[in-house]
């Protein structure tokens, strides 16, 4: 296909002045990208991905990257989500960069909003909460944690 659009994860370590986001390939690690019909995960490929060709957009399109604050990674295209094309792709370790690859008949693109639909203070909360305790049980952990906390952090 002639266009391609997706995501790729960069551990914060390799932030640094001057970082340039890789440009894909179906090699680069911890990507996922639609292109016609197909979904690249990473080196892994999925056919059959969206309810539409990616190939059938016409100028004026509208697509979208959305991950949602539980992992969840879609494409839109003119308001219409295409179906869940990844599960558990938020890292609080890495960045995520959204592109657009083009070539061949398609002339050009235009990004015209971007936003970030940040996680609550409370479930980021409870991430890093979560992530402190690895390998405690919860249970086990109920004698020196409050009630309270022990039913918060157990639930969903």
């Amino acid at each position: 296909g002639s266009f391609k659009i997706g995501i790729v994860l960069i551990p914060g370590e390799q932030l640094k002045e001057g970082f340039q986001p890789p440009r894909y390939s179906p090699s680069t690690p911890q990507s996922w990208v639609w292109s016609s019909v197909s979904l690249h995960a990473g080196q892994v490929l999925k056919t059959k991905y969206g309810k539409m060709n990616l190939e059938d957009i016409k100028e004026g399109d509208k697509l979208g990257i959305e991950v949602s604050s539980d992992g969840v990674l879609s494409f839109h295209v003119n308001g219409e989500n295409q179906g869940a094309a990844a599960t558990n792709v938020y890292s609080t370790e890495k960045h995520v960069y959204g592109f657009v690859d083009h070539y061949g008949q398609a002339v050009t693109s235009t990004i015209t909003e971007a936003f970030v639909n940040p996680f609550s203070l409370q479930h980021l909360s409870k991430r890093k909460i979560l992530g402190l305790l690895q390998g405690n049980n919860l249970d086990s952990l109920s004698q020196s944690l409050p009630q309270p906390l022990i039913g918060y952090l157990g639930a969903g």
